[in-house]
């Protein structure tokens, strides 16, 4: 018999808007196709959009965040008993953002995040930046948190001052179906110098030898975000170091044997292995 349910965000393009599957699908189905019969394992859909990406006319990926927040705690409020939260991603924000009202998540009783975008320095290790999205909503202190990332994924482990933080800054607001919205937006972010690398940009002979040393990082990180096989006028080229954001439920992490998808099941496992006895959501 479950004891905990287990409530999944996908990533960017893996769900859409009017989304009502309960399977849970993507990256994520191998994390909860590894769980045991103590997890009951819900799907949790979302627009999952970032402008025109996926759909051409999808919204933008602040619009989607929001629309997801709302869907996950509307899903929490009909969820009786312990609930843990998984999220992938642009999953890992809409969870983040939920999370930043306590009173909305006292009955989250653990969390797993796969490449989150806000990802803080330090949490794991070998990751030397931090999240391409900056810091994002605090999580409650007394929330166990599992990172799993991949060192060269520049989504959650972007250089401090990698130039793509600036695109993310500069395009989260970015929908054709919202043109004019996107553009305040953006003069909203520059007008209020209001983007992360703020500090870090400046006209002169010494920004411009910086950005030299930023431009070879940026390369890097893009094609570690590429597929490892890009094709262009017909011809295939091999992009060895690319494919890392989606890597998670088929290659081992840095200097280890297991997946990031087997060691987050095997984290969420151990947590719900000592949950209080009989714990009660109303009660938290």
């Amino acid at each position: 018999m479950a004891v905990v349910t287990v409530l999944v965000v996908g990533g960017t393009g893996e769900s859409y808007a009017g989304d009502t599957r309960q399977r849970v699908g993507g990256l994520l189905a191998e994390v909860t196709g590894r769980l045991d019969e103590r997890f009951d394992c819900q799907w949790v859909g979302y627009p999952a959009s970032y402008g025109p990406v996926p759909d051409l006319a999808g919204m933008s990926y602040l619009d989607s965040v929001r629309a997801g927040v709302a869907n996950l705690q509307d899903r929490l409020n009909a969820t009786p008993g312990p609930v843990m939260l998984i999220g992938y991603s642009q999953g890992a924000v809409v969870i983040r953002n939920l999370l930043a009202d306590r009173k909305s998540s006292r009955a989250v009783v653990a969390v797993g995040f796969v490449a989150d975008p806000h990802q803080p320095p330090g949490v794991v290790a070998g990751c030397d930046g931090f999240g391409l999205a900056g810091e994002g909503p605090a999580i409650p202190t007394d929330v166990p948190v599992m990172w799993i990332a991949d060192p060269a994924d520049v989504i959650c482990n972007a250089s401090r001052d990698s130039l793509l933080r600036d695109f993310a800054d500069l395009t989260a607001a970015m929908s054709i179906r919202d043109v004019r919205g996107w553009f305040c937006n953006l003069w909203q972010v520059l007008r209020g110098n209001d983007f992360q690398n703020a500090t870090r940009t400046s006209i002169s002979p010494r920004q411009w030898r910086q950005d030299v040393r930023r431009l070879r990082i940026v390369m890097a990180e893009i094609a570690g975000y590429l597929p490892r096989k890009l094709m262009w006028r017909g011809l295939q080229i091999v992009n060895r170091s690319g494919g890392r954001h989606t890597a998670y439920d088929a290659e081992p992490l840095a200097g280890g044997t297991l997946s990031g998808c087997e060691v987050l099941a095997q984290w969420l496992q151990v947590q719900v292995t000592f949950l209080p006895f009989g714990i009660d959501r109303r009660a938290a």
